[in-house]
């Protein structure tokens, strides 16, 4: 191995300590804090962190939910908040049902003046 190729490992290289751990047996999940440490490297993106944890946690990536990841101004340092869930999370479901098209304000009085 070059000596390029072992810098190259070291900058992917991406270490997280979890803070906090809360089993929530309610919603059937795992809610994490945790603190992930990038030296010489960006925030790291949601997907490389979900591949990261599902391989840690030996669960399918589709049932790691990240809410947020930011990273502390001037530092080399990210905190997020993940969720890891038994069975596969109904996201995707719960947000087609807020896109659905709602009627334009115009369209609802019209036919509300026509059902009168």
């Amino acid at each position: 191995m070059s000596q390029e190729d072992t810098l190259y490992m070291w900058v992917d290289r991406m270490d997280f300590d979890v803070l906090e751990e809360k089993e929530n047996v309610f919603f059937a999940r795992k809610e994490l804090q945790i603190a992930i440490k990038h030296p010489k490297s960006a925030t790291p993106k949601k997907q490389e962190l979900v591949k990261e944890l599902s391989a840690k946690y030996s669960v399918p990536e589709e049932h790691v939910v990240i809410d947020f990841l930011y990273s502390k101004k001037g530092t080399n340092e990210s905190v997020a908040k993940v969720k890891i869930y038994k069975d596969r999370p109904k996201v995707k479901e719960a947000s087609k049902e807020k896109n659905k098209e709602k009627p334009n304000e115009g369209e609802s009085e019209a036919q509300t003046s026509e059902a009168k």
